[in-house]
């Protein structure tokens, strides 16, 4: 089945208990500020629970996967959204559980891919979705995964996300970058007003 111009609407249902915030000072808290791993938490992703996931392509195509699970395949100009978060790519393929369901269970997108939330932004050749696991991955055949977040960037052979928590693992050759932000910066002195000349001495010749 071949279909043009096609748009699916999907549904994410996200787990409904989230991690219980640990206490202030915990061994697993305890980061220097500006350090790698908290400059690389900060730069996460996350997903918007219970948010229906939309995409539109120019092409789709259903088949069936070697396990015997439905497949939805999209190519040419693929978008797609759930809440706030968006991605484009060449190519998307996205799985279903072979009992029926109405979400994917894993979602793989391929060529100049680009996720895109908010200030945050990530690029690579090739990403996957586990929305069981809430679970994505971007990486890049070649080339370098890069992520980011304003000012701020991650580059790494792949760059892992916890969708649910919004936090990030970038492996291989890490390089984060935090620039300096405008309002960062320090006030520039105000250069002093030119002093009047002192008058002549009463007198003088």
């Amino acid at each position: 089945m071949r279909i043009a111009a096609a748009a699916l609407v999907l549904t994410l249902a996200l787990p409904a208990t989230a991690e219980e915030p640990k206490a202030p000072g915990s061994p697993s808290d305890a980061k220097s500020p500006g350090s790698p791993g908290d400059a690389a938490e900060r730069l996460g992703l996350r997903f918007t629970p219970n948010a229906e996931l939309v995409i539109s392509s120019d092409e789709a195509e259903g088949i069936k996967t070697e396990k015997g699970q439905e497949s939805v395949i999209f190519s040419k100009h693929v978008r797609a959204h759930q809440g706030d978060m968006s991605l484009e790519c060449d190519w998307l393929e996205a799985v279903y559980p072979q009992s029926a369901g109405g979400r994917p269970d894993r979602i793989t997108a391929r060529g100049a891919v680009v996720i895109t939330q908010g200030e945050n932004q990530a690029r690579c050749t090739e990403a996957s979705v586990d929305n069981v696991a809430c679970t994505a991955e971007c990486k890049s055949s070649g080339t370098r995964a890069t992520l980011r977040r304003g000012a701020d960037d991650v580059e790494a052979n792949a760059i892992y996300f916890d969708l649910c928590k919004g936090t990030v693992r970038a492996v291989g050759d890490v390089l984060i970058r935090v620039r300096e932000r405008p309002s960062e910066k320090p006030a520039a002195p105000q250069p002093e007003a030119a002093k009047p000349a002192a008058p002549p001495a009463p007198g003088g010749g």
